[in-house]
């Protein structure tokens, strides 16, 4: 059994200390795919406390350490989707703000290579306008390619985490890509 099995074994059985470590592991993945979902960073570390608060109350449910991470993705997909339900005919999210979160901004985190000033623009500039076609998508097309395409989801955990049928999945998967190649289109075609 490894370090992790045994954390999240002493976090199952309510030790605070072993949770917290444990946790400590997912917090990045817990912003950034609420971020992806919600594009606002006041909203994720909102969304962030809470599903903390309900992986804590629940972790118990979860079969083991090697199925947590779909577990814990479904949990912070399910909260976003209440979050964007409450929030739909409220304030809206501007698509021109960079995304950031507490690491700087996002699309750092994306590119690993060092180049010339140049390309890390043009590939800034490029995670920018992807980041606003992801954002235009319908939440159920956002959701199914932030699962797959950002955080590299089997089609099987994906329909596990929105409760969906793998066709489903599949089916909006293909979707969304379609609609996203047509939103870069047109993100493209206005500069």
């Amino acid at each position: 059994m490894d370090n992790n099995e045994i954390l999240f074994s002493k976090a199952q059985a309510g030790d605070m200390e072993a949770f917290e470590i444990f946790m400590a592991a997912y917090e990045k993945l817990i912003y950034n795919a609420a971020y992806r979902m919600l594009s606002n960073s006041h909203d994720c570390e909102d969304i962030a406390q809470e599903v903390l608060i309900k992986v804590y109350k629940n972790i118990s449910k979860c079969k083991n350490a090697a199925s947590f991470k779909s577990w814990l993705l479904r949990i912070v997909h399910n909260t976003c989707i209440d979050e964007i339900r409450k929030r739909k005919n409220k304030a809206t999210i501007s698509l021109d703000k960079e995304p950031e979160s507490d690491d700087g901004p996002m699309e750092n985190q994306l590119l690993k290579d060092e180049n010339t000033p140049e390309t890390e623009l043009i590939k800034k500039d490029i995670n920018l306008q992807i980041n606003k076609a992801i954002d235009n998508l319908p939440v159920d097309y956002r959701a199914v390619i932030i699962l797959r395409d950002v955080n590299g989801l089997s089609y099987d955990e994906i329909a596990k985490i929105t409760n969906v049928n793998l066709g489903t999945v599949k089916s909006r998967i293909a979707r969304a890509r379609s609609n996203l190649q047509k939103e870069l289109k047109i993100l493209l075609e206005q500069k």
